[in-house]
């Protein structure tokens, strides 16, 4: 948006005024606004690892994630527990706080979801 005023007199003057029809003064004060939209979004992730095993043994994230499919932030909690066989994840509209998805089961029956999904599978040659 742009706006122009008198700078002798501060009148706000449209682009066709070659001169101020207040005090007759050249001089201009153009002003222009810029706007943007900023968001913030904020996720912690820890690992609790035990000498002798190679994938840590407890596992969380908790925070803001983005559905890539419908480009939408919404709140995740996801907790990982492999001493106990462990898996939950719950994740809700951040405006709503309605529940989208939730899972708990044994970590052992999660198969075929996210990155599990992907698990190459050896053959035999």
């Amino acid at each position: 948006m742009i706006e122009i005023y008198c700078r002798n007199c501060g009148k706000k003057l449209s682009n066709d005024n070659e001169v101020c029809p207040n005090c007759g003064s050249k001089k201009r004060n153009i002003i222009v606004t810029l706007k943007d939209k900023i968001e913030l979004h904020d996720q912690i992730k820890g690992k609790v690892k035990r000498q002798g095993f190679k994938k840590p043994i407890r596992e969380f994230k908790v925070g803001d994630d983005l559905h890539h499919k419908s480009g939408k932030w919404y709140h995740k909690e996801m907790y990982i527990d492999r001493e106990k066989d462990q898996y939950k994840e719950i994740v809700k509209d951040k405006t709503t706080g309605n529940i989208i998805h939730k899972c708990e089961e044994p970590l052992s029956k999660h198969k075929g979801h996210g990155s599990a999904k992907y698990k190459k599978i050896k053959s035999n040659e």
